[in-house]
């Protein structure tokens, strides 16, 4: 049989879901991740080994051990399946381009690449060129990712991203009065302190990051705070709606997870966001997407929602219900395994 191509799946993201997908037979997965199996689709997790759990005093030459080891279990037959989230993919890259014999293939996942300094910049660009193909959470974030990478458009794919909280159920919490707004990552409470003031509407921003917390303009209706786990979730589930002001920078997004989190808890959200909230929103019917930046458009819309409870209520059961069919933690994690499969039957 025929599989989709790197152009199928750009086009649509949606062919890693159908019923008749087959994964290519003699293709092996390997991950530092300790992926659940999941029928036909098996991870070989490999530990960081003992010697470089000898050396976990040291980030660097811990992450260097662990991913020349990850690479030397990465055989012909096999893809490896990296995520960015810590620096190890730095050193896979290095390591697969400059050092291994022979390059394996490796799908790259969840990486930050945005930096600062010339000389941090380049190490990542060359790192990069390394991987077979690199997962982005938007449509948006390919083409100024190619472009500062220095790469082909067709290294980068679009999948959307999962609502972590999909790993449990909903919390069905009473509405509470309240709207709510969270998060560090490249957040815009100025524009949303400029939207809310004045209203008293209430607010809960949640801010872990003291930095980020101690930025947020204290207001009457304002309350800041630390949220982690699962008080986070409790709080996005009490609220009649969430409202994610993002700062329209850089090459990529950053608040896919809380869009999709909120919307598995029901709740409509309002984005004031250009990277990534159209393939997550459907704009007027699970929440709204205003220009980032625009105090006097997200007031507006939260005017809307705070005062007219019906309209957000329906919102957010259609919220939920896109969430269920789209953007589940299995959801995810089945397509991101299906691509990889992809990188290795040569496929894409």
């Amino acid at each position: 049989m025929s599989w989709p191509t790197i152009a199928d799946v750009q086009a649509d993201w949606r062919c890693l879901d159908s019923n008749q997908f087959r994964a290519p037979s003699g293709v092996r997965l390997v991950s530092h991740d300790d992926f659940s199996a999941r029928p036909g689709l098996e991870v070989e997790y490999v530990a960081p080994g003992r010697v470089a759990s000898w050396c976990r005093f040291s980030r660097v030459l811990f992450s260097f051990l662990y991913a020349w080891r990850l690479l030397r279990r990465t055989t012909r037959d096999a893809v490896l399946v990296v995520s960015g989230s810590s620096p190890l993919w730095m050193f896979v890259g290095l390591l697969n381009r400059f050092v291994m014999l022979r390059k394996r293939r490796v799908l790259l996942w969840d990486v930050f690449v945005e930096a600062d300094g010339r000389w941090r910049r380049a190490v990542m660009r060359i790192a990069m060129a390394s991987f077979r193909l690199n997962v982005l959470w938007s449509r948006r974030q390919i083409e100024p990712h190619a472009e500062w990478l220095r790469l082909p458009r067709d290294r980068f794919v679009f999948i959307p991203y999962k609502a972590n909280h999909t790993q449990g159920p909903a919390y069905d919490l009473p509405i509470g009065n309240y709207v709510f707004a969270g998060g560090n990552g490249k957040r815009d409470y100025q524009t949303l302190a400029e939207a809310v003031r004045g209203t008293g509407i209430p607010v809960i921003v949640s801010a872990t990051d003291p930095a980020v917390r101690g930025r947020i303009e204290r207001l009457p209706n304002l309350i800041a705070l630390a949220a982690w786990e699962p008080a986070f979730a409790q709080l996005q589930a009490g609220a009649r709606f969430t409202v994610l002001p993002m700062i329209d920078t850089g090459l990529k997004g950053g608040g896919e997870a809380n869009i999709c989190n909120s919307m598995w808890h029901g709740k409509p959200v309002i984005a004031a966001d250009r990277m990534a909230a159209e393939d997550y929103i459907v704009d007027g019917q699970t929440g709204f997407i205003v220009p980032p930046g625009d105090a006097a458009s997200l007031r507006r819309r939260i005017f809307e929602l705070w005062n007219d409870q019906d309209k957000c209520r329906a919102m957010g059961e259609k919220a939920k219900t896109l969430v269920e069919a789209a953007f589940t933690h299995e959801a995810f994690i089945r397509r991101l395994l299906r691509l990889a499969t992809l990188c290795g039957n040569g496929s894409l």
